[in-house]
């Protein structure tokens, strides 16, 4: 059923014009901005100086939503970062990745806090960590302390700031979160501080032919139009007026940035207008971890993996389930079904309340201008269905939630070279996303004598580059379960991983606070490290974005002015294993 017929837009614009339509927009967004919180003073702002952000809520990154606000640091460490409010630490965590050290307090509002990438903690708080590593001897913790253990006041130093974790400078990864639900929210509904007075930036539009009737400018590939501004709004640079048949839909490039910082930011409201009629609607005040995934669908996937580029649809694929959207109509897809001009607005509006528009024409014609498009494709794999696929040499599962929207599967083999020990399937393209992992397992052509539990799965990029996608050898095939389409084989990793330690043998470490072993593999990564010192577990901090180990010794756990015996193991996801001895004195 097309749902957005002419004379329904008729019926709109005869009951009021659309500038009255855009007025009332700005007006309830305001009012909704406002009221999402019934306390705006319930926190402080995490640090000292004037904030400046460099990241905001629900940016959209590589396969998750930002789910904080991160503010700069100056690109150094050590900043004093205070509780925004009072309360006690339920979770301590430590991790090479991720959020690294971080902190969670729990707040009498119902709501939580995270400070993520620190440095260090308050000390009693860094020797509780300390003390539950050797206990459980890993870097890597999750801890839960009592409810009375360690509570915190309303602007207490609680830790300071660092680049620890994923993180890829020095700064301060905060968040709200409801402590019922673990739902991150956006905190910038709360005063924190953070003054803006810029307007979003439109960059460009995308018209998406959605169908294989479909046609945008005679022709079934997408179309993109640049922006000119025009003091808050926005035009387009062509002159030329869009003509669409059949569904279509719209994406919409855009940023925006806080007082005090130059950083692209992500966007908090989209708007969709068809001659005056919202058709999709998407505001970022929260959202679940469990449906962050969800991002692969909400942009234009393609443009990400080919361009490094993020684009916002503007309609909804059937197996998108994120729960940031309002005011869809038919998905926000479009199908006027006639021959007339419409008129197109996509709003984009700060949670400031400041706001970028930009206006556009379209002529519909309700014949398309163009035969249907042909795709030829090995198998369809309708939407919300399991599938299975198998050739020679390759079984793969799809599980029903696999992917987005109803996918015409395409399939193509080509001959292994020397590096691989399979042929190198193609499996779809890489530039489809999927959100479910799907089970792939190719069978090698030869198997060196005794190297089985060495085989593993390659992932090959457009580029040629091969990358480790795990994978175990069992019933004749290597296994994983992966989570991107694109070029695989099977290939063999027998390459131990290298250790280089900063000092040398017997060298005098006395007085040093800190040591540091470099460790790298080169293909499938460092699987898991084990440091003794003469006889006894040792803490290492382990900084896997710089390949570092990093030891501070300290008593009790290492005896001063003596020499040491250290046994360093450092094995790599394929099971290869290299060990360093040396000797040094402290």
């Amino acid at each position: 059923m097309r749902l957005m017929r002419a004379t329904a837009f008729e019926r709109i614009n005869d009951a009021m014009s659309k500038r009255i339509i855009l007025s009332f927009l700005a007006i309830t967004t305001a009012l909704n901005i406002s009221s999402q919180v019934s306390d705006r003073a319930l926190f402080v702002s995490p640090l000292d100086a004037t904030p400046s952000l460099s990241a905001s809520f629900a940016e959209l990154r590589s396969d998750h939503f930002h789910s904080g606000i991160d503010y700069k640091t100056g690109g150094v460490t050590g900043k004093e970062v205070h509780a925004a409010d009072q309360g006690y630490v339920y979770r301590i965590a430590v991790s090479p990745g991720g959020f690294g050290k971080a902190l969670y307090i729990r707040h009498p509002s119902g709501y939580s806090s995270i400070y993520g990438h620190l440095n260090n903690f308050r000390p009693d708080i860094e020797e509780y960590v300390r003390e539950m590593q050797y206990e459980k001897k890993s870097f890597s913790v999750s801890l839960f302390p009592a409810r009375n253990r360690f509570r915190v006041e309303r602007g207490e130093v609680i830790a300071w700031s660092g680049n620890t974790g994923g993180s890829s400078g020095p700064h301060l990864h905060f968040e709200v979160r409801e402590s019922s639900s673990e739902k991150p929210v956006n905190p910038l509904a709360f005063d924190m501080g953070v003054s803006d007075r810029v307007r979003p930036v439109i960059e460009k539009l995308v018209i998406y032919p959605l169908s294989g009737i479909s046609s945008v400018n005679n022709g079934h590939d997408n179309i993109t139009l640049r922006t000119v501004a025009m003091n808050g709004s926005y035009g387009v640079a062509s002159q030329q007026i869009p003509v669409i048949s059949g569904d279509v839909g719209f994406g919409v490039k855009c940023w925006d940035s806080f007082d005090n910082s130059s950083n692209r930011c992500g966007i908090y409201s989209l708007e969709l207008l068809a001659d005056g009629m919202k058709v999709y609607g998407y505001t970022a005040d929260g959202f679940s971890y469990s449906e962050s995934r969800y991002i692969n669908s909400h942009i234009d996937y393609a443009s990400r993996m080919l361009n490094n580029e993020y684009i916002h649809r503007l309609y909804l694929q059937p197996g998108n389930r994120l729960s940031m959207y309002n005011g869809v109509i038919n998905r926000g897809i479009l199908n006027f079904g006639d021959d007339r001009e419409h008129e197109i607005s996509i709003i984009v509006i700060d949670i400031s309340g400041n706001k970028s528009w930009v206006n556009l024409k379209v002529r519909s014609v309700s014949q398309s201008p163009v035969p249907p498009a042909e795709l030829a494709c090995t198998q369809i794999i309708t939407w919300g269905k399991a599938a299975d696929f198998s050739s020679d040499g390759i079984r793969i599962h799809f599980p029903a939630g696999s992917f987005y929207d109803t996918l015409k599967f395409s399939y193509d083999v080509k001959p292994r070279n020397g590096t691989f020990l399979s042929p190198v399937h193609s499996v779809h393209d890489e530039t489809v996303a999927v959100h479910d992992k799907f089970r792939l397992s190719i069978q090698p052509d030869t198997i060196p004598d005794g190297m089985e539990n060495k085989l593993c799965l390659a992932n090959i990029s457009r580029k040629g580059a091969a990358s480790y996608a795990g994978g175990r050898f069992q019933y004749g095939y290597v296994t994983e379960d992966v989570n991107a389409l694109g070029n695989y084989a099977v290939t063999l990793d027998t390459e131990p991983p290298l250790i280089k330690p900063s000092f040398s043998q017997g060298a005098n470490l006395s007085g040093h606070r800190l040591f540091t072993v470099t460790i790298t593999d080169d293909f499938s990564g460092i699987g898991n490290f084990e440091t003794m010192i003469d006889g006894q577990w040792f803490l290492g901090e382990y900084d896997a974005k710089n390949n570092l180990l990093v030891y501070r010794p300290s008593a009790p756990y290492i005896k001063e002015n003596t020499t040491h015996m250290m046994e360093l193991t450092v094995t790599d996801n394929c099971g290869n294993k290299s060990v360093l001895k040396r000797e040094f004195r402290w």
